[in-house]
């Protein structure tokens, strides 16, 4: 299948002179026959191809399956599955950027998953929705490159029809190839193979390329929450600038790589991730480490995470709603599920209206706010001071309405947790937005 590998590097050079954004990254996998896949696939360092496949493919439809391919390394798709079903995941994948694709000028191949409801949202989002609603009611549609659904689709994303093919090695578009003119798989050629594949491997459900786990994921098991391919992430930064300075960058991919390079974490992340950077390694001499046993030496082991008490402050002067403060105390929950700690939520608008002590035994919480006047910061900063408190951090739920802040810094770490997205900017502390 020479001929065929020759056509997809002249695809790729193609690409590299249109779209030099896709095709700079395509520069970046190998490319490797595979005829067990059903169409292609890459893990961020190969790119499997099936010939009988790729055969049956226009030049610019073959274009559109390496553009596919390499946008799912680009965006973390092979590092950031985790433990998800790897066939719902290459869906929502699929489903994340074929849309930006199209907005592009790409022509992808004949069929390929196009949801206009899932724009704009992000696979992870967009596999929650496909779970949420899974069943035989939720395969695929798949679109054609004319933009209609096609129900003409094998579930295993291999198409019935693969549509019009291009002379192997030129650059004619006579239809001739490896798979016969109108493009369908030959019995024995590759159907039998990919149906293999379909039970050693993710499939293909999208039909267009298929994205798999790379393989420091399969030695080292699921990825990890914040796993980033940094090789890809310095390539994806590389391609943009050099497609800006040609200006050949879409807005729809601009704001894609704006997202994929400086990505908006959630606030429950970031209040998860304040608590814990404040939360103290508790060493314990029973039992010892065990990794220095062999060696007759006796130190201790890491027996857990302790983290002094937290100050919770709720502003009360009716900025926060009821909803808000329930999903706040949701959190709040969470962070005595994974700390054996104390906190000590107080209750302000102008002066403090109340406070309450929690422990793990007090699961779940039950917020009790009291208030409903004007708005001052001061008296909960002066209540720590009084109670003569040395907590871990203070995080302050607020609209940030409010003028009256403490005139000095007190020593202890401070979150401003603000609803709204309004208000003032603190002087002093970190802040998140509640959403």
């Amino acid at each position: 299948m020479d001929a065929v590998r020759k056509k997809l590097l002249k695809a790729r050079t193609g690409l590299l002179l249109e779209h030099p954004f896709f095709g700079s990254l395509c520069l970046r996998m190998t490319p490797v026959e595979d005829t067990k896949c059903a169409t292609a696939w890459t893990d961020g360092r190969t790119l499997g191809y099936n010939p009988v496949y790729v055969a049956g493919l226009s030049k610019a439809q073959v274009q559109g399956l390496l553009a596919h391919t390499v946008m799912h390394p680009a965006c973390q798709h092979h590092v950031r599955r985790k433990n998800r079903d790897a066939h719902y995941w290459n869906m929502a994948c699929d489903h994340a950027i074929n849309w930006i694709l199209v907005d592009a000028g790409i022509t992808l191949p004949p069929k390929y998953l196009d949801n206009p409801a899932y724009h704009g949202l992000t696979a992870d989002e967009i596999y929650t929705e496909l779970r949420s609603h899974g069943g035989e009611e939720n395969r695929p549609a798949l679109t054609d490159g004319d933009g209609e659904v096609d129900g003409d689709t094998d579930w295993d994303g291999l198409p019935g029809n693969m549509g019009e093919g291009d002379d192997l090695g030129d650059d004619s578009d006579s239809g001739e190839g490896e798979a016969g003119g109108d493009g369908q798989v030959e019995e024995g050629a590759a159907g039998e193979d990919a149906a293999e594949s379909g039970s050693e491997q993710h499939g293909d459900p999208g039909g267009s390329g298929e994205v798999r786990d790379s393989e420091q994921d399969i030695e080292g098991g699921a990825s990890d929450e914040g796993a980033t391919d940094e090789q890809w992430e310095l390539a994806l930064a590389q391609a943009a600038q050099q497609a800006r300075d040609m200006g050949d960058l879409p807005g729809s991919l601009e704001r894609l790589v704006r997202e994929m390079l400086n990505p908006k974490l959630d606030w429950q992340e970031l209040l998860e991730r304040f608590i814990s950077e404040r939360a103290r390694d508790d060493y314990s001499w029973t039992p010892p480490n065990k990794r220095f046993l062999h060696m007759d030496i006796i130190l201790p082991s890491l027996s857990h995470r302790k983290l002094p008490e937290v100050i919770v402050a709720i502003d009360t002067s009716g900025s926060v709603t009821e909803p808000e403060i329930n999903q706040f105390g949701a959190e709040i929950s969470g962070i005595l599920e994974n700390y054996d700690t104390t906190v000590h939520v107080t209750y302000c608008d102008s002066i403090i209206t109340g406070a309450q002590s929690f422990g793990r035994h007090d699961l779940p919480l039950e917020l009790a706010p009291e208030g409903g006047g004007g708005t001052d910061y001061r008296p909960v900063f002066d209540w720590v001071e009084k109670e003569g408190m040395d907590p871990a951090c203070l995080v302050y739920l607020t609209d940030m309405e409010c003028m009256h802040f403490p005139e000095r810094e007190p020593e202890y770490p401070v979150l401003w947790a603000r609803v709204g997205g309004g208000g003032k900017t603190p002087p002093f502390g970190d802040m998140i937005d509640i959403r």
